[in-house]
């Protein structure tokens, strides 16, 4: 707990002192990411009142991981990594996020006050770049191992909501993302068992894959 404490304290001072560019926020570059069963009684008690998890079979719920890296084209250029629950899906599905961390203080600095962003480290291994990870101080966070170094994938468009609950009232980030995705599973996710984000590791099967292409975060939306 005092790590945590750190880390979000370093965060707001990162927010006070660095200037960032306004929204909307685009992201041009390569994602990993895993949809993925959660244990519902552990996610569900970090989430929001009145947000809801969706209900899966065995006592789980939906979760989601990502690593990213952006560069030409973005809006900034740095690395990111996310983890949360997927709250509903449809033609426009919508997400939570519990864990957010950039290796960019002034990714840090936009959107703070409504996400929880903090800095860390973000790594990808080279020259086979098999492996992404995310770490702060030295403590694993979420890591994917088997990346390929590369993967055929299909055109994709996605629409989506990012929920965040301010003062008590459900609000969303109007998000679109468009490229390429290619799922498989040989990718796969990591969440050390006694990592901050440990809460949202995999329990059942994963589906994992490789994106390339553009997101857009837009203003929040009451």
């Amino acid at each position: 707990m005092p790590h945590q404490r750190d880390t979000a304290r370093e965060a707001a001072q990162i927010a006070q002192s660095t200037a960032y560019p306004p929204a909307p926020w685009v992201m041009e570059g390569v994602w990993l990411w895993s949809v993925h069963p959660v244990r519902r009684s552990r996610a569900a008690s970090q989430l929001p009142a009145p947000l809801k998890p969706l209900w899966l079979p065995a006592g789980r719920t939906l979760g989601f991981s990502l690593i990213g890296q952006y560069g030409p084209g973005s809006t900034l250029h740095y690395g990111e990594a996310a983890c949360g629950l997927i709250l509903s899906l449809g033609p426009r599905p919508a997400i939570w996020i519990s864990g957010l961390v950039v290796d960019s203080p002034a990714s840090v600095a936009g959107g703070r006050n409504l996400l929880p962003k903090e800095l860390a480290n973000i790594a990808w291994t080279s020259p086979t770049r098999d492996r992404a990870s995310a770490d702060q101080h030295g403590e694993l966070l979420l890591s994917f191992e088997g990346v390929p170094a590369r993967l055929n994938g299909l055109p994709w468009s996605l629409s989506f909501d990012v929920l965040v609950v301010v003062e008590g009232r459900v609000a969303r980030i109007p998000a679109s993302f468009g490229g390429v995705i290619g799922i498989t599973r040989k990718i796969r996710p990591f969440f050390p068992a006694s990592g901050a984000w440990a809460d949202f590791g995999v329990s059942g099967y994963s589906v994992s894959g490789l994106g390339r292409g553009r997101a857009e975060f837009g203003e929040l939306e009451m």
